[in-house]
């Protein structure tokens, strides 16, 4: 007879973003625990439990526990691939600070990307210094022709599913983003469309999440959303920290600017030279228990 295992998770949200959360600081899981199989089973919106991802609240490992590192947060898509979530990292702080795992209201994180200071603002407001944008096309990853090259981030053309799509600029926020102005955001048929093949595009060797941004005015940006390893998402915190960037060198607002998604509204702060600065809620949304075969999730 197959043994059992159960593990205790929290499903949780911020700006509309959802996430099944593993707490390893209060249940441990074993060196082999293949968080990876997990996300591609748990996140399944049809059999599973359904998300945007995984996160792990962790020990932060030994060479960044002296840098001053308290917590680790590790997220997976529902895809099973590894990468950076500023919405999660917001959830990852609330779960940590409600439970007592965290003493200050300002600490520093381990990220995917690189340790992030986080300050908790009230009970279900978090906000979150995403680091410096990153325009070097060899770490974004970006593979642009030398037709097309962007400087900064700056614009270029994409040539995708027969269209050719102006006011592009590409960068990472800690995680890979291409930035599309549009006067209006798309409709559900260029969407599922379009979007897809610009993640998986030769120009991207790492995929790309895909931000469709419409000005509404200087002070607020609206949404649409694909990232990549989940599609249509209702919020991302990177995705909203680097459309708040590409307008302001762009020349399309100012410094502090509130991105509108259809999960909700982050505030988002930067100038250059500086890091990005990303406020917004992260609630529990319930608690339960994951019962699966012994075995299943072991490397």
């Amino acid at each position: 007879m197959t043994a059992l295992f159960s593990t205790p998770f929290i499903k949780m949200q911020g700006a509309g973003n959802d996430f099944i959360v593993l707490d390893a600081l209060s249940h441990p899981f074993p060196d082999n625990f293949d968080f990876s199989a997990a996300a591609l089973a748990w996140c399944d919106r049809h059999y599973g439990i359904g998300s945007d991802g995984l996160l792990l609240l962790a020990t932060p490992e030994a060479p960044v526990r002296t840098a001053g590192a308290v917590i680790r947060m590790r997220m997976w898509n529902p895809d099973g691939s590894e990468d950076m979530c500023g919405n999660g990292l917001r959830c990852i702080v609330h779960l940590a600070n409600r439970r007592g795992h965290v003493k200050d209201s300002q600490f520093i994180v381990q990220t995917w990307a690189g340790l992030r200071t986080v300050e908790v603002l009230t009970r279900d407001k978090i906000r979150v210094a995403m680091g410096l944008p990153d325009f070097n096309p060899a770490t974004i990853p970006l593979q642009l022709p030398p037709a097309q090259a962007a400087t900064r981030g700056m614009e270029y053309m994409l040539e995708v599913g027969g269209r050719h799509i102006p006011h592009v600029t590409t960068f990472s926020t800690g995680s890979t983003h291409t930035v599309i102005f549009v006067p209006t955001l798309p409709d559900d048929e260029p969407f599922g469309h379009l979007s897809p093949l610009i993640e998986h595009h030769a120009w991207f060797p790492e995929r790309t999440s895909i931000m469709w941004t419409q000005v509404v005015n200087e002070h607020q940006l609206k949404l649409r959303i694909w990232e990549r390893g989940a599609g249509e998402t209702l919020a991302c915190g990177t995705g909203a920290s680097a459309a708040a960037v590409a307008a302001q060198i762009t020349e399309r607002c100012g410094r502090g600017v509130d991105v509108q998604s259809r999960g909700g509204t982050l505030h988002i702060e930067w100038q250059p030279g500086t890091e990005i600065l990303m406020a917004g809620p992260a609630q529990v949304v319930f608690e339960g228990e994951i019962a699966a075969k012994d075995g299943d999730y072991r490397g």
